[in-house]
Parts: C-alpha cells; structure tokens; sequence
C-alpha cells in the first residue's frame, strides 16, 4: 500500500466524521431521510467512530515528512499557511460562528505544526548530543496545545513527536497504538467497569487501532503523484469544511418533537 493510498483513506475517513459532525445532524437524518431515531443514532456514532482512523495516519505522516523532507523551513511553512486559511473555516463548521478571544490556532492543522515543531527542535538537540534539554522547549509547545485547545490538544502533538523519536517502523506503530488505547481505550474500559454506555468509546478505540493496521500494509513508497496532488490534500482540509458549513446554513436548524419517540 502506497502513501498516496493511505492519505486518500485519510481524507475519506475525515470526511465521514466531518459529515456526521456538521449538516448531518439527528434531526436531518430523521426528518429528511426518514430515519428511526435508533438507525439515525448509530449511523452517526459509526461516522464518527470512522472519523477516528484520520488522525493517526495524518500524524504518522507528519512524523515521516518531518524526517524525510529537505526544506525544513518550507514544510512548515506551508503548515502553517494552511493552517490559518483552514483556522475560520473550522471555527464556522464545528462552532456556527468565529471566536477570537483566545489564540486563534484550534484546528487540526495547527497540532500537526506544533508536533512538527516538536520534532524538529528534539533533533536540534539530538544532533549536539543535548537530547536533554529539548524536554522544556517541547513541553513548553505541548502545554501550548493543550491551553489553546487545539484540536486533538497535548495528545495529539504526541501523536507527531513520539513516532517520530523511532526509526524501525514496528516501534512507530507500537507508539500510535498506545496512544490510540490511552485516547480512546482507557475510556472505554472506564465505560465498561462503570456500567455505563460504551458502544461509541469501544469503536471510536476499534477504528483508532485500525489505523494502525492500516500502516502496518504501508509499504514505505510514495506512489504516483505531483504538486498538484500534494497542495491538494492540505487544501482539501479548509475546502471541505467552508462547504460543510455552507450545506449546515443551507439546510437551517430542523426542529424535532423528542417526546414523541420512545426511549431506546
């Protein structure tokens, strides 16, 4: 399996989730599409859970792009343009409107930069022999994530930063499978332990470790592609949710009478 496969895998399963997340609410399902309350239900729990295979494979990219790329200042630059132009449309989608109170780094783009970062800056000190005393400076950016909520936060800075720290592959997935179980596992196990709901947590962790199956057939070779290709996947990011955003204000809220549906 090519890379150029594993990020088209990539970009459906993100849009699965961003679907499910945005216009495709409930009620649409319901009064649009005649689903039964249950049916609507799980459809979007399992859109959701599928959302989950995204990440993983993002952040091991970002991880191999990190070690593998020849302008250092290029790729990140090219992170981060796109991750402002990405920045209003996120905040439109997941949010209804654009917030900036706070610093205005949420999207998913931003925590792959700053796991980027991260990277680079422990092979900084890693190449003087100083592995040390690149602990503060990320910490420091992982802290950063977690107060500016990026998507993902702290965690998913790791998700960049701890394959990266590996050079045999087998280590990377181990890396991504441990993080994976810590995200979505430990909840899940508490879910169970507790008696409470847990058929989302369990296939939000499933679909999580798929992931991980999935790289494990990645066969290291880029596969066919050009510039255009390459611009494209970081575009497709804005792009889809400013046409997420568009298709939730097109079809307006949509008003359901609950009580007339029994429990289930």
């Amino acid at each position: 399996m090519t890379w150029q496969i594993v990020k088209i895998i990539a970009i459906i399963s993100m849009t699965v989730d961003h679907a499910a997340a945005t216009f495709l609410s409930q009620p649409f399902l319901i009064h649009r599409l005649g689903m039964s309350m249950t049916a609507s239900y799980l459809t979007l729990e399992i859109m959701r859970a599928i959302g989950r295979i995204a990440f993983p494979l993002y952040a091991f990219g970002m991880a191999q792009g990190c070690a593998y790329t020849k302008n250092r200042k290029k790729f990140l630059l090219r992170l981060l343009l796109f991750a402002v132009l990405a920045e209003a449309p996120f905040q439109l989608a997941f949010r209804g409107s654009l917030s900036f109170g706070h610093l205005p780094i949420t999207n998913v783009l931003f925590t792959l930069l700053i796991g980027s970062l991260c990277c680079f800056i422990l092979d900084f000190f890693r190449k003087r022999r100083k592995a040390w005393a690149a602990i503060l400076p990320i910490g420091a950016l992982v802290l950063l994530a977690e107060i500016c909520r990026t998507d993902y936060g702290g965690l998913g800075v790791l998700f960049v930063l701890l394959p990266y720290l590996f050079q045999k592959k087998r280590w990377k997935l181990v890396a991504l499978a441990a993080l994976a179980t810590w995200l979505y596992g430990l909840p899940a196990v508490a879910s169970m332990l507790s008696g409470g709901a847990y058929f989302a947590s369990v296939l939000n962790w499933l679909c999580a470790l798929s992931a991980v199956g999935i790289l494990a057939l990645y066969n290291g070779q880029e596969g066919r592609h050009s510039k255009v290709s390459k611009y494209f996947f970081y575009a497709y990011y804005p792009f889809h949710l400013l046409l997420f955003y568009s298709l939730t204000q097109w079809i307006g809220p949509i008003s359901i009478d609950w009580s007339t549906f029994e429990n289930y």
